[in-house]
């Protein structure tokens, strides 16, 4: 058995006891399925520092290598459920504020990198930016990864790489550019 907290845009959020192997799609039915009778767009099956899924794999069994083998990690055991029509870009932006806030500022790494990353998100979001984040942000993550002193730091960009990684066309709105890049 696995206890798993139920969160975001469900209908009953709460803490479920299922077995290993139920998928997520059935966690969210038996949360009352998505709010307001809306499509699931994403879900983060480990809590925040977990990457975010696409819908599309939602039929992933939960445990602890299905979910690694589709892309993110079981963590805390805290699916976040998130509803189409959700700007995931913001989404981002409020997890990565939260690690940032969470942040003990021992170490450079996840101190300075968290701020840099979420003043570049809230450029982004004011539409704002300069274009830079896709670029800098896999050496970023990279850095923090590799020399945080502790597991925020290490996991504080996954979120963001996941959103990027899967909605890259919400990002590419944001910044004014077409799918192939160019500036519209």
């Amino acid at each position: 058995l696995k206890v798993m907290a139920v969160s975001g845009h469900v209908a009953k959020p709460g803490v479920y006891e299922i077995p290993m192997g139920t998928t997520v799609a059935e966690l969210i039915q038996m949360a009352g399925g998505v709010m307001g009778g809306k499509r699931l767009k994403a879900f983060a099956p480990g809590g925040a520092s977990s990457p975010f899924l696409p819908a599309e794999k939602a039929d992933v069994e939960i445990d602890f290598g299905s979910i690694q083998a589709a892309g993110s990690m079981l963590g805390s055991g805290a699916l976040v459920v998130v509803a189409e029509g959700t700007d995931m870009i913001k989404v981002a932006t409020n997890v990565v504020s939260f690690f940032r806030n969470e942040s003990c500022g021992k170490c450079v790494p996840c101190r300075t990198g968290t701020q840099k990353v979420v003043e570049m998100l809230d450029q982004i979001l004011a539409g704002k930016s300069d274009g830079a984040l896709p670029k800098i942000l896999p050496s970023l993550e990279e850095t923090l990864a590799q020399t945080s002193i502790c597991g925020l730091g290490q996991v504080a960009l996954n979120p963001l790489t996941s959103v990027l990684k899967h909605w890259p066309q919400e990002l590419d709105r944001r910044l004014g550019r077409t799918a192939t890049g160019t500036a519209r």
